[in-house]
């Protein structure tokens, strides 16, 4: 018999009720460690709590799967949206045939709730270490147990889900990333009026709530219920993307983008741009987490949680270069007569089009070190006019000269200007003075004891000097 292919199962055949049991049985192992094991309410509180972080990655993928587009506006929404081109991408990929399609315009939600989920553990974990040692709850075989049981029971819940034809089709990344944001609002305020509580009763009680929290967010995860169900899905999107004009025919003129061109631009950005913010927030993370977790943290601890904010720093650089690179590395412009469509070969949908001859103010970007290094060429234009006004940009591509007469592009010359070797020199002896001097005040005596965390905190500002000279250097 034949493995089930993502929308073999219809609605009908998996009631709401059947797919919540994993969550439903997997909730009641710690009401068993309140009433059996003795469960105190520091104990309940950090099996939930870690429960509650592992969950965050879980919102990631199921964000990936959403088919409605997403809003421009974010007006009470509790996580923010992440800045990337690729929020306006259309098309999705078909990864598996037991899977509905990707959308990759959905990564950028992926990747920012699995940052946003760091950042609650970070401070989820500094009130909680004031009540109790985590690695003392960890030590207990039973509270593992639950935490595994919990998460487990999540991802059942979700990958039985996914073969329901209609899952996740009317639903917006934002809804699916709303939900665990919401729900660490809230038990991580009730979950301090089980501190104060203590009594078991309290604690049974909890463990309801909580699950009937559970059961708002599945209600919520699939776009019914009442108004605590509403609340914890925040606001949905009623975004739709209008039809593009796209001529039939083959194309006068097609030409690719170089791929190549494309990552190495992605990882220089992903560096000098993100990069900065991104290592202050995995050290955070670090230095936080190892500070919460024990009072006197042991070496493994301490690698312990180093290794967990490297492979954090690793994953958002690595977003960030995912998402340009799907951005536009398969893009193809083509010509159809008068009318230019770019077009992506990876989902197989038209991404714009425009009339050949409404581009104005076209210049060829000089400041990409990528281009330079690759003797490619990126081409920045307008078009449209009043609210339809927007930027494209053409590449890059390996043949500019090309670009500009197939596409009738208002451009005088594809050379890049000549940098200026003074200010790039600048921007090279701004970096290695700087680096000498955050290790003189933070090893040497020179500085407070404290400067070594002024300097995390200061480390992002230390990019704008060798940035602006970088910038003069092409002026």
């Amino acid at each position: 018999m034949a493995p089930p292919r993502y929308g073999d199962a219809s609605p009908s055949s998996l009631p709401a009720g059947i797919g919540f049991l994993p969550v439903l049985s997997a909730n009641l192992l710690p009401l068993v460690g309140v009433l059996w094991f003795g469960w105190n309410p520091e104990t309940l509180l950090a099996v939930y709590a870690l429960e509650l972080l592992l969950l965050f990655p879980l919102s990631g993928v199921k964000a990936l799967f959403a088919g409605r587009p997403p809003t421009l506006s974010r007006e009470g929404g509790v996580l923010s949206r992440s800045e990337s081109d690729l929020v306006d991408k259309r098309g999705s990929v078909t990864i598996h045939d037991r899977l509905p399609p990707v959308y990759p315009r959905n990564v950028p939600f992926a990747t920012a709730v699995v940052g946003g989920g760091a950042w609650v553990g970070v401070f989820l974990l500094a009130p909680l270490s004031e009540v109790v040692s985590v690695l003392d709850v960890l030590a207990r075989p039973e509270a593992v147990v639950s935490v595994a049981a919990l998460v487990v029971g999540q991802v059942g819940e979700t990958a039985a889900a996914f073969l329901r034809g209609d899952r996740y089709a009317e639903r917006s990344p934002y809804a699916l990333v709303e939900i665990p944001a919401r729900q660490a609002m809230f038990l991580a305020c009730f979950l301090f009026v089980v501190v104060l509580g203590g009594a078991t009763v309290t604690l049974a009680a909890f463990v309801l709530v909580k699950l009937l929290f559970e059961w708002s967010g599945f209600r919520a995860d699939r776009g019914g219920g009442g108004r605590l169900t509403g609340w914890l899905a925040g606001p949905d999107s009623e975004a739709t993307r209008e039809v593009l004009d796209v001529p039939d025919g083959r194309p006068a003129a097609e030409i690719d983008v170089d791929r190549r061109a494309v990552v190495a631009a992605a990882v220089w950005r992903a560096v000098t741009t993100t990069g900065p913010f991104y290592v202050t927030m995995a050290a955070m993370v670090w230095i936080g987490g190892t500070a919460f977790v024990a009072e006197e943290a042991s070496l493994a601890v301490w690698v312990g949680f180093g290794l967990f904010g490297l492979a954090l720093l690793g994953f958002m650089l690595a977003g960030d270069v995912v998402e340009d690179t799907l951005a536009s590395g398969w893009l193809t412009y083509r010509r159809f007569g008068g009318r230019l469509v770019a077009h992506d070969r990876l989902t197989g949908k038209p991404q714009w089009a425009a009339a050949v001859g409404d581009f104005r103010d076209a210049e060829v970007v000089a400041t990409r070190p990528t281009d330079r290094y690759l003797g490619t060429r990126t081409i920045a234009a307008t078009v449209g006019r009043g609210d339809d006004e927007t930027e494209r940009a053409f590449g890059p591509v390996a043949d500019a000269e090309r670009v500009v007469e197939a596409f009738d592009l208002p451009v005088e010359s594809t050379t890049l200007p000549p940098l200026d070797r003074r200010f790039v020199w600048a921007a090279v002896a701004s970096v290695v003075l700087t680096a000498v001097g955050v290790v003189t005040v933070v090893v040497t005596p020179l500085g407070p004891s404290t400067s070594w965390l002024l300097a995390l905190f200061l480390f992002p500002a230390f990019a704008i000097v060798p940035k602006g000279f970088w910038t003069l250097a092409h002026s």
